[in-house]
């Protein structure tokens, strides 16, 4: 976490206290966790199923290009062994 956003989460946290302590109100807090930034679970769960998602997504795209090579190189080893015999004057 950088230093500009731990300001910004003191700051936050100054207004709501204070504004309480003054009897008025900026916006209801729900939970601690919201004030605090702590992740809720749904959260937590939604960020482990994307990250799930990216690393399927990214073996995906790795045995892709691994089936495209192997077929490259099986087509180069084709187009190679079916050439033109060289002749020997």
């Amino acid at each position: 976490m950088s230093y500009a956003e731990d300001e910004k989460r003191w700051k936050r946290i100054h207004d709501m206290l204070a504004a309480e302590a003054g009897g008025h109100s900026l916006r209801p807090v729900v939970s601690q966790r919201t004030l605090f930034g702590i992740p809720s679970t749904v959260e937590q769960t939604i960020e482990r199923i994307v990250a799930e998602d990216e690393e399927a997504r990214r073996l995906k795209r790795k045995q892709e290009r691994r089936e495209q090579s192997q077929q490259e190189q099986a087509l180069r080893e084709e187009t190679r062994s079916e050439g033109p015999e060289h002749d020997n004057f």
